[in-house]
């Protein structure tokens, strides 16, 4: 089962050909809309047998569909049919979510991912919560996004920033009995060191999250990456 996986971020598309080494980049921004997006990965889908497509969305999900405008790309997103437009199966998740599948290793996991502003999801067994912790008031009456977004690191530079990182970090994993806290999206890379009880994500492991939404489908194709055979359960409102 070949599956183009796409993890749309505010910058740049991450798209991922299942078996492939690399991922490739499609510049995102204001004027990204759906029908654009989908022009864009046509590239992608020729000469190749893709049988189904995951999408990783920067905002709310609902029944496999973006549930609002995402702010920082174009308009459309809500009541496009991806599924008619690919011509294929297509399932939607929210990209902290897509990243956080592909980072879970078991236990209760909370995911935080440090890229344009703040991602964070929470997984316990077969349930994955999405989560909007960024909102939440951090130190001196400011939030959490405030300090943890890229806006955060480049307003109080990077010491600052990783020192907000590690005690957010200790802070959430004691508020949600956390096992561990994996630190993802793209900033994560400047971390100097990780606190106790934390781990390092990647960008690779939107593709396993993106591979891992189908385990239902056929989890023979990727074994390696199944860990729920009859399918990740998302808790949506």
């Amino acid at each position: 089962m070949n599956i183009l996986v796409v993890d749309i971020g505010g910058t740049n598309v991450k798209v991922w050909k299942s078996e492939a080494a690399e991922k490739e980049k499609i510049p995102s921004g204001k004027e990204l809309t759906p029908a654009k997006l989908v022009e864009e990965l046509q590239p992608f889908l020729k000469d190749w047998a893709c049988d189904r497509v995951s999408l990783g969305f920067p905002g709310d999900v609902l029944h496999n569909q973006p549930k609002s405008e995402p702010y920082n790309l174009g308009d459309g997103w809500q009541a496009f049919d991806f599924g008619k437009a690919f011509g294929k199966p297509v399932r939607v998740m929210n990209d902290a979510c897509m990243q956080a599948l592909g980072s879970y290793e078991g236990g209760k996991m909370l995911y935080v991912g440090l890229g344009t502003s703040m991602g964070t999801t929470f997984i316990n067994e077969k349930q994955i919560v999405p989560l909007a912790l960024g909102h939440l008031k951090f130190v001196r009456g400011e939030t959490f996004e405030h300090y943890l977004s890229r806006k955060g690191l480049e307003m109080h530079g990077p010491k600052r920033w990783r020192r907000a990182v590690y005690e957010a970090a200790d802070v959430l994993k004691r508020a949600f009995l956390a096992d561990y806290v994996v630190l993802g999206g793209g900033n994560a890379k400047k971390l100097k060191e990780l606190p106790e009880g934390c781990r390092l994500g990647s960008n690779f492991n939107a593709y396993i999250g993106g591979v891992r939404m189908w385990d239902d489908a056929e989890v023979k194709s990727h074994p390696e990456l199944a860990v729920y055979p009859e399918g990740p359960r998302v808790v949506e409102a």
